[in-house]
């Protein structure tokens, strides 16, 4: 496995923690617009898409480890223009889901001392 693929999952998944937190404390995005973590995952989306695609490995031709060391980071910021200016509609749905898993507090049963 590439290492620097999995570089782009890592800081994805912290990124998406951290906006998961941050709408937590906001009460949440509103209907007309999606999430952070629905554009993130549209953002992951493209980026994988243009990797399988070539693209980075078109950036790396002739650079050696320098070019390496970057072209993910060139196609990760291709991949959010490309989701922010063309959404693929999958970021309400990866709304949709998270809402509906939400975790909701079980009630304390009769009799007990809580």
């Amino acid at each position: 496995m590439i290492p620097s693929q999995t570089t782009g999952f890592s800081a994805a998944s912290a990124g998406l923690a951290a906006s998961q937190a941050k709408e937590a404390k906001s009460g949440g995005p509103s209907p007309a617009e999606p999430s952070e973590i629905g554009k993130r995952f549209e953002q992951m989306l493209w980026a994988e898409m243009l990797t399988h695609a070539g693209l980075e490995k078109s950036f790396t031709l002739g650079g050696g480890e320098a070019a390496s060391a970057f072209s993910r980071y060139v196609v990760e910021a291709i991949a959010e223009d490309l989701a922010e200016s063309h959404p693929l509609g999958f970021a309400r749905k990866v709304d949709e889901t998270t809402l509906g898993q939400q975790v909701k507090p079980v009630p304390a049963m009769e009799g007990s001392d809580e």
